[in-house]
């Protein structure tokens, strides 16, 4: 078996994001080298300290040794490494890396889609920029964020929904905004919100 195809292998298993990357050190710790097809560019403000490749992997270069860096894990899932310039520290997402190096961002676009909806997949062909609008709606229809009563904030059922729907009237001093609001523990606004379809668009 030749070096490359072992590395198609062990590339191939299925391996948690800490597994991968503890798999990418070890692998340049007994010179295994680049992965197969993968590119290596600098990172965009770190040129020459650093680099990223189109897997996902990021590289430093201080004092002429080269090292794959290990990465962490950010409070919303998406994996970072520490870089260093100038003695200041950074946590820097690398799907960001990856993207500025990488993929081309002629319209601006300010935040990067995972297309898969895997966090952790940070190779360029899963990575595309998107404005936060684009990025929201491939969340939803990903499955990855909740409108409505499935969201975790959700203040309602789908029945106090349609009961606020079909009961309220909008400034009646018995069945109006605030005398619901003190039935159900929450504010005015949002049982407005609800009676006027501005929330909880998904119960009908």
């Amino acid at each position: 078996m030749t070096i490359d195809e072992a590395k198609k292998i062990l590339l191939a298993a299925n391996l948690s994001p800490t597994e991968r990357n503890a798999l990418y050190v070890l692998l340049e710790e007994i010179g295994y080298g680049d992965l197969p097809d993968e590119i290596w560019r600098d990172v965009v403000g770190y040129e020459g300290y650093y680099k990223v490749s189109n897997f996902g992997r990021v590289k430093s270069f201080h004092k002429g040794k080269s090292k794959i860096l290990k990465f962490g894990v950010s409070p919303f899932g998406y994996l970072r490494v520490v870089l260093c310039k100038d003695f200041k520290k950074k946590n820097r997402p690398i799907h960001i890396l990856v993207a500025q190096a990488f993929i081309p961002n002629p319209d601006n676009k300010r935040q990067i889609n995972h297309i898969d909806g895997d966090k952790t997949n940070n190779h360029v062909s899963n990575l595309e920029w998107a404005t936060p609008a684009e990025n929201i709606h491939h969340a939803f229809a990903m499955g990855l964020r909740k409108s409505g009563y499935e969201h975790f904030r959700a203040k309602f059922t789908p029945e106090q929904v349609r009961e606020i729907r079909r009961d309220c009237v909008p400034g009646d001093p018995e069945r109006g905004f605030k005398p619901l609001a003190k039935k159900f523990n929450v504010t005015p606004r949002i049982i407005s919100d609800a009676y006027y379809c501005k929330s909880y668009q998904n119960v009908d």
